[in-house]
């Protein structure tokens, strides 16, 4: 995918100039406009009952992500790297959230206003627990404080219910991929958000080879071959060029699940994402497995 390059130099000023003083601007206290560049803060917002006043591809982030869903009519203001000031800067938000990912916009969205960074992966330990963390500090600049607290014990309550709706499920172990074409998918291992959820699913997440900071590794298909034993779960959304279907001419239909129809299929969820993206890929494994629908987590639909 092609980025656009950054507003720069004069650009950045007339982009500012659209708002009268927008540089001079002061945060309310507590924050009530705001717009969010990063997905994953997005969700948290959403999950805080926040409307975001504009989203970074917003459209892309109802496919990719799709819980909590936006509200109809949210303004899409650019790429999440690379942001339009000249969208955000007639929002006058009072907070701009970003990632890391987008920290090279900060500098310019300073001057319309403040901005705050989240941020889940730091490359160690779990970001289940690390989503917890930025959540409750989220809510605190937000006067959410309790709303949040609501959201924790709603998606413990959750996992543990998913829980038991597995016993008695003989569960296999699991590889949980998402295909980048029909030769290379994205493993995710047990510090990925996904192997978070099948921690607290109790379930056993087959991938035991290296992973980058985002917890996957990116392999060819052929790579999941030794897993003979495992189930492949792969989560869309798919590639046009990608089946699942079983195929002796290629490497993913010489599968051995494949052959054997150990394959779960199930709807997009953002693997980077917070802990309503965990309940969502919680909920709907335990779906997928138990052939019957699991209690809804609520707050992810808010």
């Amino acid at each position: 995918m092609k980025w656009p390059a950054l507003c720069h130099g004069v650009i950045v000023v007339a982009c500012l100039a659209l708002v009268p003083g927008a540089a001079h601007a002061q945060a309310a206290t507590v924050p009530e406009r705001i717009v969010v560049l990063d997905w994953t803060a997005t969700a948290m917002v959403r999950s805080l009952g926040i409307d975001p006043v504009g989203v970074g591809d917003a459209d892309l982030y109802r496919i990719w992500v799709g819980e909590p869903a936006l509200s109809q009519g949210t303004p899409d203001v650019g790429l999440r790297d690379t942001p339009s000031l000249e969208a955000i800067a007639p929002l006058k938000p009072d907070l701009i959230i970003v990632s890391p990912l987008g920290a090279a916009a900060r500098p310019a969205l300073q001057r319309i206003a403040p901005t705050r960074e989240v941020a889940v992966y730091s490359g160690a330990g779990d970001p289940l627990r690390h989503a917890e963390t930025e959540l409750q500090a989220l809510a605190k600049a937000t006067g959410r404080e309790a709303r949040a607290q609501a959201v924790v014990t709603r998606a413990d309550a959750e996992f543990a219910n998913l829980r038991r709706h597995l016993a008695g499920t003989a569960m296999p172990r699991l590889l949980v991929i998402q295909f980048l074409d029909k030769r290379f998918v994205r493993v995710y291992g047990p510090s990925s958000l996904f192997g978070g959820a099948l921690q607290r699913l109790g379930l056993a997440n087959a991938w035991n080879a290296p992973t980058n900071g985002w917890g996957f590794a990116l392999v060819g298909v052929e790579k999941l071959a030794p897993f003979a034993d495992a189930e492949i779960v792969v989560v869309d959304p798919l590639p046009s060029e990608v089946t699942l279907a079983p195929d002796t001419n290629s490497l993913w239909g010489n599968l051995p699940a494949v052959r054997q129809g150990r394959v779960k299929r199930l709807a997009a969820t953002w693997p980077f994402g917070d802990l309503t993206a965990a309940q969502r890929f919680a909920r709907l494994l335990v779906e997928a497995f138990s052939g019957t629908r699991a209690a809804d987590g609520g707050n992810a639909r808010l």
